[in-house]
């Protein structure tokens, strides 16, 4: 065989080569196209840049290849946290290191912030940095919130309130800036006046929870003393209701008997006077004393009859 033959052979071989590759190379840019989403994710869909889907549920899915069409994943059922602590973030943020209550007092804030992306779409494309703005909007919220406070109800009642509305606050100001976060909750870790005064504080909470424990001393006092006037006094009403009942039961027998004696005496006045005198020596005699004297001797003798 000719060198020509073998260079003629090699051509052949390197077209049916080519040829393949420029079969196999589309194919692999169509099938490039498939993606899949996991459990805990969602797609945002790009065309040219521009959002198509944001709402791309876990499985399979197939898109046009890049450059047409693009695909990013984001975790969005997972819980988010984010910590902001005033007294860390002071000089890096510029926030105010203790934060000024209404009623002019200082106070140390922590707070951990939890939220969940709701609007994958929106959270990717609608904002640059929008936890570093969410940070910022519950910064700010903070602040007003506490300015508007006493510092007692703060440290004592208010404490659950200030947790719900200021989660209420930062998820209105979200929404206005349309940043597709859903805040779930707000959570206290640190609140508390600063070092310097707060011996001051916890000597008042300290008076306050003693005031509270005497005046539930003195109330079960009070509660005990009622209790035992009450039941003396029903004691006395049932006894004085008894004596008034055996009284009233006393007259009514007493009225009756001398209807019956006067009914019998209008009918039998002599024998009726004589009955009732008789009856009246028996009740008589057995309480009289009769002295008996005999005139031979002069000695007395006494004794009942």
């Amino acid at each position: 065989m000719s060198l020509r033959e073998d260079l003629q052979q090699v051509a052949r071989h390197s077209q049916r080569l080519w040829l393949a590759l420029l079969g196999i190379v589309p194919l692999l840019y169509l099938l490039s196209g498939f993606y899949s989403i996991g459990a805990e994710q969602r797609g945002i869909l790009t065309r040219f840049g521009k959002l198509v889907d944001d709402k791309i549920a876990p499985g399979m899915h197939y898109r046009l290849p890049w450059p047409i069409e693009s695909v990013e994943k984001l975790q969005v059922t997972a819980v988010r946290s984010m910590e902001l602590d005033f007294a860390q973030d002071a000089n890096a943020s510029h926030v105010q290191l203790e934060l000024t209550t209404g009623d002019e007092n200082l106070i140390n804030v922590a707070l951990i912030l939890q939220y969940n992306i709701q609007e994958a779409g929106i959270f990717q494309h609608q904002a640059a940095e929008p936890e570093q703005l969410l940070r910022q909007i519950a910064q700010a919220e903070s602040i007003q919130y506490v300015a508007s406070q006493n510092i007692g109800d703060l440290l004592t009642t208010g404490r659950n309130q200030f947790q719900s509305g200021l989660q209420q606050a930062i998820q209105q100001q979200t929404r206005a800036l349309n940043l597709g976060i859903n805040v779930t909750s707000v959570q206290i870790r640190r609140l508390e006046p600063p070092q310097s005064i707060k011996q001051v504080f916890d000597d008042v909470a300290v008076a306050r929870a003693e005031k509270q424990e005497k005046i539930q001393v003195e109330q079960g006092e009070r509660s005990s003393t009622l209790a035992k006037a009450r039941s003396d006094a029903n004691r006395q009403q049932q006894q004085a209701q008894a004596y008034a009942s055996e009284l009233l039961a006393r007259a009514s027998g007493d009225r009756d008997r001398l209807l019956s004696t006067w009914e019998e005496y209008r009918q039998a006045p002599a024998l009726t006077g004589q009955r009732m005198y008789l009856e009246m020596l028996e009740q008589v005699m057995p309480k009289a004393r009769v002295t008996l004297a005999t005139p031979s001797t002069g000695r007395q003798a006494e004794g009942n009859e």
